[in-house]
């Protein structure tokens, strides 16, 4: 999949390469995870990961993750909207090499799902 690359040069708003190797490292909140696990599965639109991540604001979450040296794409696509106007709307995509790269990061289950189980 072809995609326009929105993230600065480098996966990181900083510039340089990926900062992190372990999931510590990337100090992740609950919906950045939920986020990040939907689209290691599977590319995933704008109002995809609205629902998946419970937030109303999913690019803000894309921004935070790219922050973090994650390399998440977005590719353009045209549709046609109920009133028959031409638009385009955002999927976000991570590439095949960053996926590989995070989930060696993230082999193990993040700490809050833990607590969570323990907690009730």
């Amino acid at each position: 999949m072809e995609g326009i690359r929105t993230a600065p040069k480098g996966g990181s708003e900083k510039g340089g390469a990926a900062n992190y190797n372990t999931f510590e490292q990337l100090h992740l909140s609950p919906r950045q995870w939920r986020a990040l696990s939907a689209l290691l599965k599977r590319p995933h639109s704008r109002e995809e990961l609205d629902r998946i991540a419970g937030a109303s604001n999913s690019p803000e979450l894309i921004r935070q993750l790219r922050q973090r040296g994650i390399n998440i794409l977005c590719k353009r696509i045209k549709h046609i909207d109920r009133d028959g106007l031409i638009g385009w709307h955002g999927v976000y995509w991570i590439p095949a090499s960053e996926k590989q790269r995070l989930k060696r990061a993230i082999a193990e289950p993040p700490l809050f799902q833990s607590v969570r189980k323990l907690g009730g």
